[in-house]
């Protein structure tokens, strides 16, 4: 990976631990103040919201491949934006019709915030995609953590005012809107009259770039939808709690894959298989650094971390080391399915998309029924790695077998291992509380990093070429 995308690499990923942590603290508020039934009832509403925003994906996913492009961009953009508005006006409108069905499942009466947070959410992700097929990949990323941030300062705000269950819809959507607003002033892209052409290829691809956010609400929601279906809503809460733990460890990953994506695409078009292959391998090396030791250390320290919630949370301990698992497995699997929509073949990524959905919600509704939430975590593992296979298998039929950096994949288990020892250690003769819990967790990223810059000569070579230019940037940006 070059410098330059390298440090929008490190930017995003910056911006994505700062997202990650403003999460933290929402989640934490949230617990802290409406217990385990408060994050079940707000985790299922959201639930709502990301399944009904499946047909927006394919959309999303189409402007941000147009874009990426470079010809007739703005006429694209105008034509994205139109496409993805309306279609969130319908999901919306079937929130507000079924209305009760609705507030029943979620526990609360939340339905026109709901519906709010489905139209808010529409414009936001539609500049934010924007941004990414324009390579502004640190710009969008940062855009996200203002979003993060002014939806934790504002659900807060209103869980003090004592507005509950609702008063976290709108803050939602109150921090959509001020962030989309925001967004604007980095989109260079202005109006233009498109004409059916440019409508035609956005729809061309999301006829099969939809099924990626079907894949994506099936891995993030699925579970919790049918959960809610068979247990009680404070076990939803615990779930997804752990699932919020398990989701911090995959910023790199996704940090990586959002930045290689535009790049890809734009090679793409002119044949380079090789240069996609070189690329591919760099996201495969990064994939990992956080989520084989964050495995580690779910097994070491898992449950002192669900205790800094509240100590019901400590039950979703096993749960969070399957779910980190099944991270690790879809991680991997993203990065992949990233370079082959890149490549301009959402008709495959569809297939594997579909398999995957199909796989997960027969799971979901069969090991739930019969185990529980364990169930679902099992479920959720068992289709990152249908899914694993599947694309390793597509894309070595579209650009030939990737090189895979199994000898650096090593090392990091390899450090990870050694942090567990460390941690393991200092836990079993630690005295209890929130901050020993967090001290141990720093000791052993300390411990982690130090064993695999040892260990990776690859690694220490990335570090040394990044750390000097991701200043600049950082500086270069804050101006």
């Amino acid at each position: 990976m070059g410098l330059k995308l390298g440090r929008t690499a490190a930017l995003h990923f910056l911006s994505q631990v700062a997202v990650s942590a403003s999460g933290f603290v929402a989640t934490f508020a949230i617990a802290r103040v409406l217990g385990a039934d408060g994050v079940g009832a707000y985790a299922l509403g959201m639930s709502l919201v990301v399944w009904f925003n499946v047909p927006l994906s394919g959309f999303q996913e189409a402007l941000k491949k147009r874009v990426s492009e470079g010809v007739d961009r703005d006429e694209y953009f105008t034509s994205g934006v139109v496409l993805n508005l309306t279609s969130v006006v319908v999901p919306a409108a079937l929130v507000l019709l079924f209305s009760g069905p609705v507030e029943t499942f979620v526990g609360a009466p939340v339905a026109p915030f709901v519906a709010l947070v489905l139209v808010t959410n529409g414009v936001f992700n539609t500049l934010r995609d924007t941004l990414h097929g324009e390579k502004k990949v640190a710009e969008a990323g940062w855009l996200r953590f203002v979003e993060r941030v002014l939806r934790t300062v504002a659900q807060v705000a209103f869980l003090v005012l004592g507005y509950r269950i609702a008063g976290l819809f709108v803050g939602h959507a109150i921090a959509l809107v001020v962030s989309a607003a925001l967004g604007l002033y980095f989109v260079d892209l202005r109006p233009a009259i498109p004409d059916r052409s440019h409508f035609r290829r956005l729809v061309d691809y999301a006829r099969h770039g939809w099924s990626g956010g079907l894949k994506g609400n099936a891995f993030n929601w699925m579970d919790t939808i049918v959960l809610g279906l068979f247990v009680a809503q404070s076990l939803v809460g615990v779930y997804k709690v752990a699932w919020t733990l398990a989701s911090f460890l995959v910023v790199v990953s996704n940090s990586v894959s959002s930045t290689l994506f535009p790049e890809i695409s734009d090679i793409s078009t002119d044949g380079q298989t090789e240069r996609v292959k070189h690329y591919l391998d760099e996201g495969l090396l990064f994939t990992g650094l956080f989520l084989i030791p964050g495995l580690f250390g779910s097994v070491a320290i898992g449950s002192d971390l669900l205790r800094i919630y509240e100590s019901e949370f400590t039950q979703g301990a096993t749960i969070l080391v399957i779910l980190v698992l099944a991270r690790i497995l879809d991680a991997y699997a993203s990065q992949i399915i990233s370079v082959i929509k890149a490549v301009d073949r959402p008709d495959i990524v569809m297939r594997i998309d579909l398999l995957f959905v199909v796989v997960n919600v027969a799971l979901n509704f069969l090991l739930i029924y019969r185990f529980g939430w364990y169930g679902a975590a099992v479920a959720t593992l068992v289709s990152g790695g249908v899914t694993l296979a599947a694309s390793y298998y597509a894309i070595s039929s579209l650009v030939g077998r990737p090189s895979v950096p199994v000898g650096e994949i090593a090392r990091q288990t390899v450090a990870a291992v050694v942090m567990f020892g460390v941690v393991y250690a200092l836990e079993s003769v630690a005295p209890g509380g929130h901050f020993v819990t967090v001290a141990l967790v720093v000791v052993g990223a300390a411990v982690y990093t130090v064993v695999l810059l040892v260990l990776s000569s690859r690694i220490r070579q990335k570090a040394r070429a990044l750390a000097p230019d991701s200043v600049a940037g950082v500086a270069r940006l804050s101006r």
